[in-house]
């Protein structure tokens, strides 16, 4: 009697373990699901391509606002400050650097959307000439 009610607990014991792993299996991939979901999803190119119009329109905003700060302080010169001059060559260089870039990435973007205009296209005239 003592050996069966052993024996029924190690089952169930036994039973209870299998169980956690597989709980714990299928939090682990629910996890690396979110993250690799959530990673994917704060890609900078993927929140270009989701909202390309606000994302150029906030690049546009953040050079124009830095680009007229930056012309209403007094230039190193002025002040004496030699290290005001390297500041501002600086701040213009980054600020063509990221013109450039939303200009590459607006542009990839647009490329993306008449390719694959183009596909449907072709795909559409494809299944009309095999009617």
């Amino acid at each position: 009697m003592e050996n069966e009610d052993l024996d029924e607990i190690k089952v169930k014991k036994e039973k209870l373990e299998a169980e956690l792993e597989r709980i714990q299996k299928e939090l682990d991939e629910n996890i690396d699901e979110v993250r690799s979901d959530v990673s994917h999803k704060l890609k900078p190119s993927e929140i270009i391509k989701n909202y390309p119009l606000p994302v150029v329109g906030l690049s546009v905003l953040v050079g124009f606002l830095a680009g007229h700060k930056s012309r209403r302080k007094p230039s190193g010169r002025e002040s004496g400050n030699s290290g005001s001059g390297f500041t501002s060559l600086l701040m213009s260089e980054l600020k063509k650097f990221a013109t450039r870039k939303a200009v590459n990435l607006a542009t990839d973007y647009i490329d993306e959307i008449v390719e694959s205009k183009k596909r449907e296209l072709t795909g559409q005239s494809d299944e009309a000439d095999e009617q």
